[in-house]
């Protein structure tokens, strides 16, 4: 089954993007940030209450708390990062992200992938960033701040397997929610950063709800995979589905290049999810 939650949470990540992409031109990327967190909550309370969410022992608050700043200080980089460089340029420096992962679980979670594997994921991220654009037009301090939400989301999907080996998924997103909003409001105030959002909240809704779905089979998925092939399959599926999106919703076009990248990026995904080839 976690196979099947990992690609159901890695087509909701696609959607909440699309759906994202049409949203961040009349709202600001903060504003939607905090009001994702926001909104959330009481989903993930009432999915607490209903299911019986599984009782939290004390090794959980620790991991917990780490991934809510990382995801939280990633936020806050990913959004400074696009203000000061081109969507364009910075977006593919997020191709890193299942490296840090892989390596990250390596170190804390005693995970490792085999030859073939790694070899496949190095393959993935090289495609990833090709279909892109490339990191050859990302430079200074964009890129450092990219590189920073890299190492946020990279390891932060690390610490989230850690906590919820100790909790449910629903009562890890009522913490994880609630600590991002109160962290991300701290530094829309203490920066003085607008986090208003200047529509109506209701057209939100089905984003917010694609967002949750998203989340929780991925934390569903890091039961039974490896956090490096969580992070890689996710990153996979979310690029070529962000490509057709564009193609069949926006009428962007697409080269050959990234045709071409794009196969690369789905014959490399057996390959990832092989416990040995």
């Amino acid at each position: 089954m976690s196979i099947a939650f990992l690609f159901i949470s890695a087509i909701c990540w696609t959607l909440f993007d699309l759906s994202r992409k049409k949203l961040v031109a009349n709202e600001t990327p903060l504003a939607l940030t905090l009001a994702f967190n926001v909104g959330a909550i009481p989903l993930y309370l009432a999915a607490y209450f209903i299911a019986s969410d599984s009782t939290v022992s004390a090794g959980y608050w620790l991991p917990s708390l780490v991934a809510a700043a990382l995801a939280a200080m990633a936020a806050v980089g990913f959004i400074t990062a696009l203000k000061l460089g081109d969507v364009a340029k910075v977006i593919p420096v997020l191709a890193l992200t299942p490296v840090i992962s892989t390596l990250a679980a390596g170190w804390l979670l005693d995970e490792s992938l085999s030859v073939y594997q790694w070899l496949a994921m190095l393959v993935t991220v090289v495609a990833i960033g090709g279909a892109q654009g490339g990191l050859h037009h990302v430079k200074g301090k964009p890129f450092l701040l990219m590189l920073l939400v890299c190492f946020g989301w990279g390891v932060g999907i690390v610490f989230d397997k850690q906590a919820l080996e100790h909790s449910g998924p629903f009562f890890h997103g009522v913490v994880q929610t609630t600590l991002g909003a109160l962290l991300i409001a701290t530094y829309a105030f203490t920066t003085k950063t607008p986090a208003r959002l200047q529509g109506q909240a209701l057209r939100l809704i089905p984003a917010l709800l694609v967002f949750v779905g998203a989340v929780v089979f991925q934390w569903l998925a890091l039961d039974g995979l490896d956090a490096g092939i969580v992070e890689t399959v996710k990153r996979s599926v979310g690029i070529v589905g962000a490509l057709l999106g564009g193609l069949l919703l926006f009428r962007e076009a697409i080269t050959k290049a990234q045709v071409f990248w794009c196969i690369v990026i789905l014959a490399c995904i057996p390959v990832i999810l092989q416990p040995e080839v």
